[in-house]
């Protein structure tokens, strides 16, 4: 696959990804989040083991192993992200999660040992100010303690994007993806089990929802993350989740009817400020350094 075409892949992927949020939030009026999840990502397990039979049975250790620390990250991930959407609107959740953007290269930097870029603590600094008026916006009465688990979500967010990159590179990334896919719906059904609540969506709606969440959402925006990861470095395919609040911010607003009060708004053109500059920049940084080659 030639670089443009995994760019093309991840702003799909990114994009599907991001209608998960107002369909996960409608699902938590009715359901537990280890019970959504666990319907969501099993489904999507087995499609994708149906449909890429060869390639599950095939599997190899590095993508077996691969599969695994990606559905065991990403699970910490989820359960940060829909315990929180809880309270905080989708939109709101899906800005600050996806502050991966400037995290990413932040991350690389601490694992390097480098000092990060200016460019990069501006970006930083522009986003946790926006993150600041978006938590305005979700406060009543008092602090809303289910934002912590939003930056929480964010933060492994960060982690799962490079983790994505080296495991791509050792295996077959959709093999990888399939296997984290069935990591992932693994573990939420034991938590669901344990906690004595797991049932299957009650309605035709409900299954409507979950099914988006599993073919749409898992079965395209998990599998091929990692196929377009494989040609491109953790820090580019970090650029490309700004579609994702996007098109999750504008469902809330249309769809959920989510209120767009003073803060909320200059909170989104800070982080959305933050992650276009930054796109930019690296974009240029990119093209530049293609000429010289």
């Amino acid at each position: 696959m030639s670089k443009t075409g995994a760019k093309l892949l991840l702003l799909a992927v990114f994009a599907a990804r991001g209608t998960s949020f107002i369909f996960s939030k409608t699902l938590l009026a009715t359901q537990t989040p280890e019970n959504i999840m666990a319907v969501r990502f099993l489904t999507a397990f087995l499609v994708l083991a149906l449909v890429f039979r060869k390639k599950v049975l095939a599997c190899s250790r590095e993508s077996l192993k691969g599969g695994i620390i990606l559905g065991v990250l990403y699970m910490v991930c989820m359960f940060c992200e829909m315990y929180g959407l809880r309270r905080v609107d989708s939109g709101v959740a899906a800005f600050i999660e996806n502050m991966a953007i400037i995290l990413v290269p932040i991350y690389v930097a601490l694992l390097t040992r480098t000092r990060p870029k200016t460019k990069t603590l501006l970006c930083a600094l522009i986003a946790v100010i926006g993150v600041g008026f978006l938590s305005l916006s979700q406060v009543t009465d008092s602090f809303n303690p289910y934002l912590l688990l939003t930056i929480s979500a964010a933060l492994s967010y960060g982690v799962c994007i490079i983790a994505t990159e080296k495991v791509a590179a050792k295996g077959d990334p959709l093999t990888i993806g399939i296997i984290q896919i069935g990591v992932m719906g693994l573990i939420a059904l034991a938590a669901a089990l344990i906690k004595g609540d797991f049932a299957l969506p009650a309605s035709g709606r409900e299954w409507f929802m979950v099914l988006m969440l599993a073919l749409v959402c898992s079965c395209f925006g998990f599998a091929f993350q990692p196929v377009g990861q494989k040609y491109l470095p953790s820090e580019t395919a970090a650029v490309f989740t700004v579609v994702n609040p996007l098109v999750a911010s504008i469902l809330g607003l249309v769809v959920a009817k989510e209120p767009l009060g003073p803060a909320k708004i200059i909170g989104y053109l800070l982080i959305l400020a933050a992650l276009i500059y930054y796109n930019l920049e690296t974009g240029k940084h990119k093209a530049q350094a293609a000429d010289k080659e």
